[in-house]
């Protein structure tokens, strides 16, 4: 059943809010689009190939991750997703989608008719903004995957990728001995970085084994975080976080005139 005006939809736009100005104006808008919320188990299905969704799906609550497979099933994951994430913001210009995302966790989604949501984009300036510029992190974050698959050391590639889910979490300033939450299993690594999950079980013993981190289950302690980032080479520029287009007149948007 769908929802007249619902508050779920706030880490959506907390999300648009970190590289795109946000107004509340705009904030209200969205949170009158109609939405249907949904709960995906863990390894469940949200998109499949060659599918043509009509929602557009945004993770309020859990992880997810997309991938592309092989003819002979292999897969490779393209993508890790955090909450506010619209993870198939494609179809809002594309018809159809092209890989598949799964629930990395037991996920809280919200489902907002992409016909609504296009709708608002095209009718606010500012909220077309907020979108594209969310798609374009995206594309930058998937340049630095392709750098980190194709030019970086199996030690770097799992560095990079723990350092920049953290930052994704909104931790960039990272406290040494705290717990964060990191989902992914070896395979999942290994999946997302190209390399085996018993050669991603060895680079995170060595760095266990050297002080770097320490790991129980999903939990992972950062003890020596600036070390991390150096094995990395991690810069997180590329994430723009807090980096959105400034001075933008947005007088002429047509949904502000009808406030």
């Amino acid at each position: 059943m769908f929802s007249s005006y619902n508050i779920a939809l706030d880490p959506m736009i907390a999300k648009l809010r970190l590289h795109a100005e946000v107004s509340d104006h705009d904030r209200d808008a969205m949170l009158a689009l109609p939405c249907v919320l949904r709960i995906v188990d863990k390894r469940r299905s949200l998109i499949r190939n060659d599918n043509t969704p009509e929602y557009g799906a945004i993770i309020l609550k859990g992880f997810s991750f997309g991938h592309k497979t092989t003819r002979d099933g292999l897969r490779q994951i393209v993508s890790f997703h955090t909450p506010g994430q619209i993870v198939n913001i494609q179809q809002l210009f594309l018809k159809s989608f092209d890989h598949e995302i799964h629930a990395m966790t037991k996920c809280e989604v919200a489902m907002i008719p992409l016909s609504a949501l296009r709708h608002l984009a095209l009718s606010r300036v500012s909220i077309t903004m907020a979108l594209f510029a969310q798609a374009m992190v995206e594309s930058s974050i998937y340049r630095q995957w392709m750098l980190n698959v194709g030019r970086r050391d199996a030690r770097s590639r799992v560095a990079h990728l723990l350092c920049e889910f953290v930052v994704r979490l909104g931790d960039e300033g990272i406290a040494p001995g705290r717990a964060y939450y990191i989902p992914m299993t070896q395979q999942q690594i290994g999946d997302a970085v190209g390399l085996t999950s018993i050669h991603v079980n060895r680079v995170l013993r060595a760095f266990i084994n050297e002080g770097v981190l320490f790991k129980k289950g999903s939990e992972v302690r950062f003890l020596k975080w600036e070390k991390l980032q150096d094995v990395a080479g991690f810069n997180s520029r590329y994430l723009h976080v807090g980096d959105p287009v400034e001075g933008v007149d947005y007088s002429n948007d047509a949904g502000h005139q009808r406030q």
